[in-house]
């Protein structure tokens, strides 16, 4: 019984099982890439003005009040130049960046947690944000591939045998990664400021050449990427004004609802399960991580929480939004912590029995780990999805030449992006005006359809419709539809189930 036990002791621990999960996560990502859907709003936003801009331009502010940090911008646009304008040429970066992190995690993990670490690997390798946005032509995937990275590369300067060329190597990649990725700056900050301790509290740590060289480094080449693309985005008033109510309350204490739906964001993009059991683990085992950590290695402690703090700060200065995508380049540091917390656990049950401390853990990771595994399985092999290609390229087959297409408000970017590559005429296309408040949008719509009203063939363009008055999801386009009845007769259709919310309607609008 006892060589048994060894066994699956050495399994577990084994590189079959670190492996087995890297491969996982790497199936995942890879299959949600191969499926090949549509451009969203986002997505689409951002596509056009990668395709529309020489790489000088891409450094000024973006249309579609888009935003993204310009090494980003310079890598799309790279492989767009070599491989073409296809949707799936705007997601390889996001891919490269997927698999990367699952790679810079392991090789910490394992390095620094040890079998407790085979929690962070797991979830960092099927969660399913982290899954999703790996097939997504944002930012996101690279912002978590920059956090993890630095994680990694902070992780082996702190270790005892550090050397030169670690240091060095930290050095020059945070350098590059500011320009690549923008909350990067909150962890090299936190990564500078421990370093910078740890030689004010010992004398024989690393020259103050070193930390300093790192550290001019760094300012110098944020600074640059400020100049060239940064302060363009830090003016654009309506990104500031659309995340207001992100930013930490001011004062802290005067609206405390607000970090309680803070926490539930970072529950989402880390389990995509903001339940209770997730709630109190987290709760929990975070905390005991951070503890943990701090009494094992203080310098991967305060690797781990500084950014929490830094980023915290810049939020109360309004210059960073605490909410949806911008959290998850932190929650490879909440994977972690919560995995060290396991390792506290199993540190303080094994001095009273090991075998126990190891069940004990072993049971309630994994039960972790299995809370989100129906999600992403779900959601990766049964989501549901936008595909609107199919319906632009229906309405460029049928569409007569005097013909009008009316697109959405919440369409505009997409079928800009694609009414081009079918050959749609942009002359005769009306974009719905979106406002600043629902309503106006709705009777911006209204008003359009009047204006409509007494032509002869026109198409109704519809995607991602999110919000209507006092309509459940499933019938958000059966509430404009309505509308539209009143004035003309349908004449033709595309769309449906195959399409997932995408749908083109054809009216004849004469009385």
């Amino acid at each position: 019984m006892r060589k048994t036990w060894n066994q699956i002791q050495s399994f577990l621990v084994s590189r079959y099982m670190w492996w087995g999960i890297i491969l996982l996560g790497i199936f995942l990502r890879s299959y949600l890439y191969f499926l090949n859907r549509s451009l969203w709003a986002d997505e689409a936003s951002l596509a056009i003005n990668l395709v529309t801009r020489d790489f000088s331009e891409l450094a000024q502010l973006l249309d579609y009040h888009q935003a993204a940090p310009v090494g980003f911008l310079f890598v799309e646009k790279f492989f767009i130049t070599i491989f073409g304008n296809h949707d799936y040429v705007f997601r390889i970066f996001p891919l490269i960046s997927g698999v990367l992190v699952i790679y810079f995690i392991y090789r910490f993990a394992r390095t620094h947690l040890g079998p407790a670490g085979l929690f962070a690997l797991a979830i960092a390798s099927i969660t399913w944000w982290f899954v999703y946005h790996s097939s997504e032509a944002k930012q996101y995937s690279s912002d978590i591939m920059v956090a993890s990275l630095l994680i990694f590369l902070a992780g082996n300067c702190f270790k005892e045998e550090a050397k030169s060329k670690e240091f060095f190597l930290l050095g020059i990649v945070g350098s590059v990664v500011i320009w690549i990725s923008h909350p990067s700056v909150f962890i090299l900050a936190g990564i500078g400021i421990t370093l910078a301790f740890e030689k004010i509290t010992q004398k024989e740590y690393v020259p103050w050449a070193w930390i300093l060289s790192i550290g001019l480094g760094w300012l110098f080449s944020f600074g640059i990427e400020y100049l060239v693309s940064l302060r363009h985005i830090v003016a654009d008033g309506y990104l500031i004004e659309y995340w207001r109510k992100a930013y930490v309350p001011s004062p802290p204490w005067s609206n405390k609802a607000w970090y309680g739906r803070t926490f539930l964001y970072f529950l989402d993009y880390t389990y995509h399960k903001p339940d209770q059991i997730m709630t109190w683990a987290t709760l929990i085992l975070i905390p005991i991580g951070a503890l943990s950590a701090l009494i094992r290695n203080r310098k991967i402690a305060f690797l781990l929480i500084s950014p929490f703090v830094i980023v915290y700060m810049a939020s109360a200065l309004h210059l960073y939004p605490l909410k949806d995508r911008f959290l998850l380049f932190l929650i490879p540091f909440i994977i972690l912590l919560t995995a060290e917390g396991f390792r506290g656990i199993y540190w303080v049950f094994s001095k009273w029995n090991r075998d126990f401390a190891i069940v004990l853990t072993g049971m309630l990771a994994f039960f972790i780990v299995w809370q989100i595994v129906p999600i992403t399985y779900e959601r990766v092999f049964s989501g549901r999805t936008v595909n609107i290609r199919p319906v632009i390229e229906y309405v460029a087959e049928k569409k007569h030449p005097d013909d009008i297409v009316y697109v959405f408000y919440r369409s505009n970017s997409v079928v800009s992006y694609y009414a081009p590559l079918y050959g749609i005429d942009e002359e005769n296309i009306i974009i719905g005006i979106d406002g600043p408040f629902k309503q106006d949008a709705h009777q911006g719509f209204r008003d359009d359809v009047d204006v409509l009203a007494g032509e002869e063939r026109v198409w109704f363009i519809f995607s991602e419709v999110a919000d209507c008055p006092n309509c459940e999801d499933e019938d958000t386009q059966s509430y404009y539809l309505s509308f539209i009845n009143k004035y003309g007769t349908l004449i033709d259709s595309v769309g449906g189930a195959a399409s997932n919310g995408a749908n083109a309607y054809l009216y004849d609008m004469t009385p």
